[in-house]
């Protein structure tokens, strides 16, 4: 499952990356995708959103961003693992 929402999450940041020119093998885990300035905090939402509908789930985000690392690879994954596996 972890492979999957990560493909996602890269597949919906790709043309992004492609623009700055940064290969995805490139990302950390620690790559935060708003800090960074790759999205804006209403892509950012967009994301989430298209990830919520392609997972069937729904983010809490004050609980999301309470854990401090929402907007890194790895915060996005570990709370989509959270609410899959909850």
């Amino acid at each position: 499952m972890e492979d999957d929402i990560r493909n996602s999450l890269l597949e919906l940041i790709s043309v992004k990356l492609n623009r700055i020119g940064v290969a995805q093998r490139e990302i950390t885990g620690r790559f935060d995708l708003v800090k960074s300035g790759l999205l804006s905090s209403l892509e950012f939402v967009d994301m989430i959103t298209t990830l919520e509908r392609r997972f069937q789930c729904e983010v809490d985000y004050e609980t999301a961003f309470e854990k401090g690392n929402f907007t890194t690879i790895d915060g996005v994954i570990s709370n989509f693992k959270n609410i899959l596996h909850g």
